[in-house]
C-alpha cells in the first residue's frame, strides 16, 4: 500500500507512522504542489499546530486543493479533519478552552470501525472545532465538545478529531484508525 502522509507540522510523527500499515512517503504541508493523488492508494493528513486554518488558506491552497480534488481515499487527523472541514465548505470555531485529555465519544452512525469496541475513549487536544459540517458529510461520532468522526456521503474521505496515535494503551483511537485504513485499503 503506497500512502502520502502529509505532515501538517504534528509533534506526533513518528508515532503516526507506527500506526499505519504500508509504505508511506512523507511530504510536508508546504510541498504539495507536484503531489500526484493518483500515485497513492491512501492520503492521511496528520494534525498539526504551526498556524489557525482561518485566515491562512492562501498558504494551505495546494493542500486544500488535494483535498478536494483527489479521487482516493482520505483520512484527516485533527486539524487534517478541520482541513477537510474547510476544504468542502463546513466552518470552524475557534473554542474558548483548549480540548485536552481522554474522552468518550457517543456513535452517531454505525460504521464498521466501531465493531466491538467499548468503551469508545480518544485522546483529543485542539482549541478548533466543527461548527458546521460540509455539505456532503455526515458525523459518525461526537463527544461534549462536538464532532469527532466525520465522513463524506459518497467518497472515501474521513475526518478524526482526535488523536488515534496518542494514548494507545488507553483509547481505541488506534483501532478505529487501523480498521479504516483496512476498510478504505480494501474499498
Amino acid at each position: 500500500m503506497n500512502i502520502l502522509l502529509v505532515d501538517n507540522g504534528t509533534t506526533l510523527l513518528s508515532e503516526l507512522e507506527t500506526l499505519i500499515p504500508g509504505n508511506e512517503i512523507v511530504r510536508v504541508w508546504d510541498d504539495l504542489a507536484d503531489i500526484k493523488s493518483e500515485d497513492f492508494n491512501l492520503i492521511i493528513l496528520s494534525g498539526g499546530s504551526k498556524f489557525e486554518i482561518e485566515g491562512h488558506e492562501d498558504k494551505l491552497e495546494n493542500e486544500l486543493e488535494l483535498i478536494k480534488n483527489t479521487t482516493k481515499p482520505l483520512i484527516g487527523i485533527c486539524y487534517g479533519c478541520e482541513l477537510i472541514t474547510k476544504a468542502f465548505g463546513g466552518t470552524l470555531e475557534k473554542s474558548p478552552n483548549q480540548h485536552k485529555g481522554i474522552i468518550d465519544i457517543k456513535i452517531l452512525e454505525e460504521d464498521s470501525i466501531f465493531d466491538n469496541l467499548e468503551p469508545l475513549r480518544v485522546y483529543e487536544n485542539h482549541s478548533w472545532l466543527i461548527k458546521e459540517l460540509p455539505p456532503d458529510f455526515i458525523a459518525l461520532a461526537k463527544s461534549d465538545h462536538g464532532y469527532e468522526i466525520i465522513k463524506h456521503r459518497s467518497k472515501p474521505i474521513y475526518g478524526f478529531q482526535f488523536h488515534p496515535e496518542q494514548f494507545v494503551d488507553k483509547t481505541i483511537g488506534d483501532e478505529m484508525f487501523l480498521r479504516l485504513t483496512l476498510k478504505l485499503k480494501c474499498s
